[in-house]
């Protein structure tokens, strides 16, 4: 499920490139010359994590430094975000941050972390695009689920993986352009997600390609977020060309670095990262575990922050949601 294209790639690699080149003419100190921490703000084993060791190992090869995976986790992302916006702004310390590092502080007001102001992005390493899914016995089609649930609501409800993800941001964005009112159903997870989907306890609910990739053969899709059509499912149509607006928005995995790292060693990271994304090996790998690899320029993976935080912004305040 790959999203960028070989001139899209070559452009990102290029302008990195060019940038990078700057390291040497900018600073007089060399860079690394000691082990890089990769702070992973989520548990060891999860996609999050798995990208993060293949990524750092290959970094490692690629800039002959150590970087040491370190797993801090609490407060949905929170705890290993703020180690790496308080650790000193010199590209030792840097983060595997995912789309809740910019819903939290929409969500949380107490939380600590403003990746905007304390965090500095790098790149983009992939997507994860979230499909509407049903039963097998549902709905053929979005057309169709929208028409049964509107003439009985009773019997249709919308599943997502917890409060305030992008999941249950979805749901409320489907509820509101469908005219619906349906139940929004909230799981601890994608996997509870998913066995309650396929034990039609919810009548549908926004997956990530993930749980996609590994009970596929269970579900219908109804539609796909982001703005093309999935490589594995060339049939399945996104929202936009359903005519559904804002559904435009992806999970993903990017690097960031605290906010004041150089912007010489920002463009060094971000040129060896999109370098590694982009080899044969790195890229299957990174497709195998149901995402798409992507490898951006810092700006563009700002650019995503910043439309997540519009999109999802405005979803949250529409529907009041706070969490504690």
């Amino acid at each position: 499920m790959r999203f960028l294209s070989l001139a899209r790639l070559c452009l990102a690699l290029g302008a990195a490139t060019v940038a990078a080149a700057s390291l040497a003419q900018g600073s007089a100190t060399p860079y690394p010359t000691k082990p890089i921490t990769l702070v992973v703000p989520y548990p060891a084993g999860g996609v999050a994590d798995q990208t993060a060791r293949l990524v750092g190992q290959k970094l490692q090869d690629s800039l002959h430094q150590p970087v040491v995976v370190d797993n801090r986790t609490g407060a949905g992302g929170m705890v290993g975000a703020r180690a790496v916006a308080r650790a000193p702004a010199d590209g030792y310390t840097i983060l595997l941050g995912v789309s809740g590092l910019v819903l939290q502080p929409l969500l949380v007001q107490t939380a600590t972390v403003d990746p905007f102001k304390e965090l500095a992005p790098i790149t983009l390493i992939a997507r994860l695009p979230l499909l509407l899914a049903v039963p097998k016995s549902g709905p053929p089609s979005l057309e169709e689920f929208v028409r049964q649930a509107k003439a009985d609501p009773r019997r249709f409800s919308i599943g997502n993986y917890g409060v305030g993800t992008p999941s249950h941001l979805l749901g409320i964005m489907l509820n509101q352009q469908a005219g619906m009112d349906l139940p929004l159903i909230a799981f601890q997870g994608s996997a509870p997600l998913a066995t309650n989907l396929i034990g039609e306890q919810v009548s549908a609910g926004f997956i990530d390609s993930v749980t996609a990739r590994q009970f596929g053969e269970k579900f219908r899709f109804l539609a796909v977020t982001g703005t093309r059509r999935l490589p594995g499912l060339p049939e399945l149509r996104n929202f936009r060309e359903l005519g559904y607006r804002s559904f435009e928005q992806d999970g993903w995995l990017g690097v960031l670095a605290p906010a004041g790292t150089p912007k010489p060693i920002i463009a060094k990271l971000s040129s060896e990262l999109a370098k590694i994304i982009a080899t044969p090996e790195v890229a299957a790998k990174i497709e195998s575990m149901g995402i798409s690899p992507v490898g951006s320029t810092p700006e563009e993976l700002l650019t995503v922050m910043r439309n997540d935080a519009d999109v999802y912004g405005k979803v949250i305040r529409s529907a009041n949601i706070q969490l504690n």
